[in-house]
């Protein structure tokens, strides 16, 4: 089977981390691209110049942080050379293709958005949407009346995993961008009211207001909070690995949660505002702890609830959310659209 998997312009591929950089969406389009080439899938990838997945995956180039358009104008005649095509970009031009065409295109959908920013649904009668939480899911399905498969990122449990030789000290982490849906004030206002420690590593790079990420770095005190840029991934399992416990505040419906799991499969409790698909990942009292206010966060904090959850236990729910199942869930409805079965 030949697969087309169109990440987003933003970021270089690579086959080490995934990304040149932490971003989730197009690590998620390298690992899983490397997963269906290892299953015997023939994959393309449209990824921008410079992006190498290895050895057998096809990388059809277009220039760095272009425009969507643009892109589309590079891979659109190539479309209907792939037994099916999974569209992760962030506004679908492929829709294009399957609007000009005289039958069903073999394109799947992915939504990586909060649902709740859903413009009007894509004029065509079988878009195949997939989403990536039931939460995510229930929500544009009341949104666009439309059919919605879920299939759950996954995380790479060889790479994010605990060291029993790394001690674990009492700060607390922030891992995410320096943005306001990432609710990294919240955090740190709460961190100080408590007299924790806590530690934020965030990208500087694609920010939505350069107002809010000086107000971050004005958190920065350099011992009780201390403020830093993004880090690659591979230091991020250090930091996972040596924190107290990962804390998530996002102030939208978080889709999925990558960094919780990641979190989880270092064997790292997570403190979560209970948004989109917290519940989906973590097991509260016994990964951690997902709550509804600030008020709740800090009494947590406070009483350092996340010292009686066990390593183990987290290690045991990441392993749920590895990348090799959520990869065995695309090649699924990737056979499925390419035997005309739609939804």
């Amino acid at each position: 089977m030949k697969v087309l998997l169109i990440s987003t312009s933003v970021f270089v591929l690579n086959p080490i981390t995934g990304t040149e950089g932490y971003s989730g969406l197009e690590n998620l389009v390298a690992n899983w691209a490397m997963q269906l080439n290892k299953m015997g899938v023939q994959v393309s990838v449209v990824a921008p110049e410079g992006s190498n997945l290895g050895e057998g995956i096809e990388i059809i180039p277009i220039p760095l942080r272009c425009g969507e358009d643009v892109a589309y104008s590079i891979y659109k005649d190539r479309l209907i050379q792939f037994d099916c095509c999974e569209d992760h970009s962030w506004l679908w031009f492929s829709v294009l293709a399957q609007m000009e065409a005289d039958r069903q295109l073999p394109i799947i959908h992915c939504y990586h958005s909060d649902p709740y920013n859903l413009g009007a649904p894509p004029p065509i009668q079988n878009p195949c949407m997939m989403a990536f939480s039931e939460a995510q899911a229930n929500v544009i399905r009341s949104r666009w009346n439309c059919a919605v498969q879920v299939v759950r990122h996954g995380i790479d449990l060889d790479f994010y995993k605990p060291d029993p030789n790394v001690q674990r000290g009492n700060r607390y982490l922030f891992l995410a961008r320096y943005t306001p849906e990432k609710g990294f004030l919240e955090i740190a206002h709460t961190a100080k009211k408590c007299r924790v420690p806590l530690d934020a590593f965030g990208d500087i790079e694609i920010i939505a207001s350069e107002d809010y990420m000086r107000k971050c770095f004005e958190e920065n005190d350099g011992r009780q909070i201390k403020v830093a840029p993004g880090i690659p991934r591979t230091e991020t399992v250090k930091q996972y690995q040596s924190h107290k416990a990962l804390i998530t505040w996002p102030n939208y419906m978080e889709i999925f949660g990558l960094s919780t799991c990641e979190a989880m499969a270092c064997g790292t409790p997570v403190l979560s505002k209970d948004s989109g698909a917290a519940r989906e990942l973590i097991k509260h009292g016994k990964t951690g702890f997902v709550v509804s206010t600030l008020d709740e966060l800090e009494d947590l904090i406070k009483s350092d609830a996340v010292s009686m959850i066990k390593p183990e236990d987290c290690r045991k729910q990441a392993m749920a959310f590895s990348i090799e199942k959520s990869a065995r869930g695309h090649l699924q409805l990737l056979e499925d659209v390419s035997k005309g079965i739609v939804w």
